[in-house]
């Protein structure tokens, strides 16, 4: 009986030595340490900033670089020798016009030169009598104001022939009335490229008969467009000249016309309450036509901003962070307050210093542990 109780205490013995187990781990605590995935580390940089407007805006032709011909005179068109969309040198004809107007402005200065050696005549001739004593001064001094007034008339009409598109060299022919034609020449009276055209063969066109006559022909130089661009009231204050406009075609937002700009409206339009705000773009190959519509972006100021690169902002449970290097592998998570993002970065406002050592990549299973 005594050796089987024995025996039963070494069984049980036994059995318990075999059911022990380890204590478990102590539960880690403190900083994360790197997990090994690969992680960048940046510190924050100070950036220029640009405030940027964005609006709409329509290309016209520049007016200081265009040219309107007008009719010189009232006559019937004979001939139309340039057409839309032709390029011009000075001195292209563009078109030809009989008119009567001609024929007189001829006979003027025929007359007026004819009245001018007359004059010379009687001047010396006075002159000569007065030297005798035949005559009294009154006498001398009526004959050069007579020699005075035929000398402008007939520079009056020269000058009239000139605008007639008659050279210096017809005028001799003109004065002896050897030239009686009524035919005017019309031509482009600067390079550039015909963009409107309002004359045909066999229309009369009219001088002088209205404030604002009718452009038979325009003549543009596209080299550069002006770009007139809305701008809203509370942004007005926000323009200046001299500021940098960026225009953008809707098909095309990859390229971009760069301007400045040289004019602000003075007024404010009553219908879309809006000023205009004019800048000169360059126009290489013509791309940007008359009448277009643009998307514009005007440089409105710069500052100094502190940025860190967008992947190092962090979000969770509705609160901005970002993960700092404390040291080797270890990480501390810090609270930030961001402004907008630009050009892949993102300004941050507060929470962080130049000093500070930040994740930029391979935060995502850091950031669950970050304290």
């Amino acid at each position: 009986m005594r050796a089987f109780v024995i025996l039963l205490l070494l069984t049980s013995l036994a059995s318990g030595c075999g059911d022990s187990k380890p204590p478990p781990p102590a539960a880690a605590t403190g900083a994360p340490k790197d997990t090994g995935n690969p992680v960048t580390v940046v510190r924050p940089e100070v950036r220029t900033k640009v405030a940027i407007l964005e609006t709409t805006g329509k290309v016209q032709f520049n007016e200081e670089q265009l040219v309107r011909v007008n009719a010189p005179v009232t006559g019937r068109v004979i001939e139309v020798l340039a057409r839309p969309g032709e390029v011009v040198e000075p001195g292209h004809v563009l078109f030809v016009l009989d008119s009567p107007d001609l024929g007189l402005a001829k006979s003027e200065y025929a007359k007026g030169v004819s009245d001018l050696a007359r004059s010379e005549r009687a001047l010396k001739l006075a002159r000569e009598l007065l030297e005798v004593k035949a005559i009294a001064e009154k006498e001398i001094r009526e004959a050069e104001n007579d020699h005075n007034k035929a000398l402008a008339e007939r520079d009056r009409a020269a000058a009239r022939l000139r605008t007639l598109g008659i050279r210096p060299d017809q005028l001799k022919d003109i004065a002896d009335r050897a030239d009686a034609s009524t035919t005017v020449t019309v031509r482009a009276p600067r390079s550039g490229v015909i963009v409107e055209r309002s004359v045909s063969p066999g229309q009369v066109v009219s001088y002088g008969q209205s404030d604002t006559p009718v452009s038979l022909f325009v003549i543009a130089d596209l080299s550069t467009m002006w770009v007139l661009a809305d701008v809203y009231e509370p942004d007005v204050p926000k323009v200046r000249l001299g500021q940098a406009m960026r225009v953008t075609l809707p098909c095309c937002p990859q390229d971009r016309y760069v301007g400045k700009v040289v004019h602000i409206g003075a007024a404010v339009d009553k219908d879309s309450r809006t000023v205009k705000v004019r800048a000169v773009v360059p126009n290489p190959g013509g791309v940007l036509k008359g009448e277009m519509f643009v998307k514009v972006a005007i440089d409105t100021g710069s500052w100094q901003a502190l940025t860190l690169p967008q992947s190092a902002i962090q979000r969770a449970d509705g609160s901005t962070f970002v993960l700092l290097e404390k040291g080797k592998g270890e990480y501390e998570r810090r609270s930030v307050k961001t402004g907008p993002d630009f050009d892949g970065l993102t300004e941050v406002v507060d929470g962080v210093t130049a000093q500070d050592r930040v994740v930029s990549t391979g935060g995502v299973l850091l950031k669950r542990d970050a304290r």
